[in-house]
């Protein structure tokens, strides 16, 4: 993206910042957004990383029509960076005269929200570094992450297991749980009852443990949560219909 390709009568104000400097905080008065030219920004939400972006990447735009708002995250450069500053209200100037000139930035824009729910998806996929209200449990062997009638409405992400994890029901082991990325516990905070099954640790575990009450949150957040948790869904209805048809033929 060239400087001043937005703008066909005054180009943007360049600026060369140094390593962990903030270009906008959130919160604070919104009246221009920025275009990262070169180097890399972290958006933060408070002080938590949510993502890294690099060149060319468009930032601030959310409050383009409400800058009462504030900005809505913080962007903060890592390492030395290059950006071009952008006056709302000129280009809402411009725009008004030349259309597809706002066309040109929101398909920017689109672009860069795309984009950036890919990068989610995929860090999330891999098991790398990204943002979740939660935190990490490690279970010794025979401890009981579940029990069955309990109330609690946890959700729990497997990140290791030397040799899974038993879902128990009536003393009876129904499944054993080891894939890593597999969630479990998502039943009591979907449908706000008691655990219908226990789940004990057969060796060393190693949890990601997220609050119920989030559960909506996060599954907009993280697309790839979402279908995680179906599939999972599926697999145990699948299975489960299995259990059944094989009793009913013993019966």
């Amino acid at each position: 993206m060239r400087d001043g390709e937005f703008f066909n009568t005054q180009k943007p104000s360049v600026l060369n910042l140094g390593g962990d400097t903030d270009i906008f905080v959130q919160g604070e008065a919104a009246d221009c957004f920025y275009v990262l030219l070169s180097g890399q920004a972290d958006l933060l939400r408070g002080e938590q990383k949510v993502m890294q972006l690099g060149s060319g990447t468009v930032l601030g735009t959310e409050t383009l029509f409400r800058p009462d708002k504030g900005y809505l995250y913080t962007a903060r450069t890592r390492g030395e960076a290059r950006v071009a500053r952008h006056g709302y209200q000129e280009f809402l100037d411009q725009a008004m005269s030349g259309p597809r000139l706002l066309r040109r930035v929101l398909d920017t824009h689109i672009r860069e929200i795309e984009e950036l729910w890919l990068r989610m998806d995929a860090a999330f996929k891999e098991n790398q570094d990204y943002y979740f209200p939660g935190g990490i449990k490690s279970c010794a062997p025979g401890e009981w992450v579940i029990r069955e009638g309990d109330r609690d409405d946890a959700i729990y992400r497997i990140v290791s297991s030397d040799q899974g994890l038993e879902v128990v029901k009536q003393d009876k082991v129904l499944a054993l749980l080891r894939e890593p990325g597999d969630f479990f516990g998502e039943m009591a905070a979907i449908l706000g009852e008691a655990r219908t099954a226990g789940v004990r640790s057969v060796g060393e575990s190693v949890l990601e443990v997220y609050p119920g009450d989030r559960l909506n949150q996060m599954i907009a957040d993280y697309p790839g949560m979402s279908a995680r948790i179906i599939s999972n869904l599926a697999q145990r209805l699948a299975s489960t219909s299995r259990e059944l048809a094989c009793d009913s033929q013993d019966s």
